[in-house]
């Protein structure tokens, strides 16, 4: 009975109790996750496969295979997405009845998500540019300062957009209300929670780059050797690697990208516990107004 109330998720905490509760709740109930979401981290996995391949071999299709790639992320952050409201709605992670199963209404939440979240980033960085340009050209600043005000715009624009890690998770996993009147309403509220988000997603986000780094270091020494192996070809030296280097660098990537797809969903725990506590103390806080009145 303890442990179902520290895992509830409207309740009050701290920064740090939101980062060992959610890493406790992923951790806990990883059989069921990894069973109900393993088909759709190695169709992630396979994806990375390909492209990481496609990549080393053929860069000029970067763009295309980032693309698909980005729809395949989404695909699988749903799956996380599902759970987390799995257990806002029943209070724990339940053992899937199928071995299979996609939930189309939170992937489609999460594919509109990206895209509202993408047109903000478009809306920022041309505010950024937009600036950037202006100072260059009426404020005579040199090079290095136009590197550093961008620089600087670019942070300032970064911490406008942290009380986005409320706003969509908010809006994920609750239905009847769309995206940009999510925004409107949370924007505020994140805002007022801005150094608790900040140390809840800073934190998740320095656990995920050392677990990536780490996982990533085989794929690094591929693509070294692929670029050094491709320079000596244009200055005439034979071509270097061997013939198995595509199928040896599609494995690569296909292990790593199925142990990155949990890397990165593990980051959605802690966020959604941060979430959980803000709401909490925005109805305690509307609880203690009502009192007063």
């Amino acid at each position: 009975m303890e442990k179902e109330k520290d895992d509830i998720l409207l309740k009050v905490r701290s920064s740090r109790g939101c980062i060992s509760a959610g890493y406790r709740l992923f951790t806990g109930h990883f059989k069921h996750i990894f069973r109900y979401s393993w088909v759709a981290a190695l169709i992630y996995a396979l994806f990375c496969s390909v492209s990481g391949a496609l990549m080393i071999m053929m860069p000029r299709l970067i763009p295309i295979t980032a693309a698909v790639l980005i729809i395949v992320e989404c695909l699988f952050a749903s799956y996380g997405f599902s759970v987390l409201k799995q257990h806002q709605t029943f209070g724990s992670i339940l053992r899937p009845a199928k071995w299979f199963s996609i939930d189309t209404h939170i992937f489609g939440r999460t594919i509109k998500c990206w895209l509202c979240v993408f047109v903000i980033l478009l809306v920022a960085a041309a505010i950024i540019a937009g600036m950037s340009a202006i100072a260059v050209k009426y404020l005579a600043f040199s090079a290095y300062t136009a590197v550093g005000f961008f620089t600087l715009g670019s942070l300032i624009i970064l911490c406008l957009l942290l009380p986005l890690a409320y706003i969509t998770m908010r809006y994920i996993l609750n239905d009847g209300i769309g995206f940009w009147k999510q925004f409107k309403i949370g924007y505020g509220v994140g805002m007022r929670r801005w150094g608790f988000i900040f140390i809840v997603v800073l934190a998740a986000t320095i656990v995920e780059l050392l677990l990536m780094l780490v996982l990533s270091l085989p794929a690094t020494i591929l693509s070294l050797a692929n670029t050094q192996s491709v320079l000596g070809v244009a200055m005439g030296d034979p071509y270097a690697l061997p013939s198995y280097m595509p199928a040896l660098a599609a494995g690569t990537f296909l292990i790593i990208g199925f142990l990155q797809a949990y890397v990165m969903m593990s980051v959605l725990f802690p966020i959604y516990y941060m979430y959980g506590s803000i709401d909490a103390q925005e109805q305690e806080k509307q609880d203690f107004n009502k009192q007063q009145q």
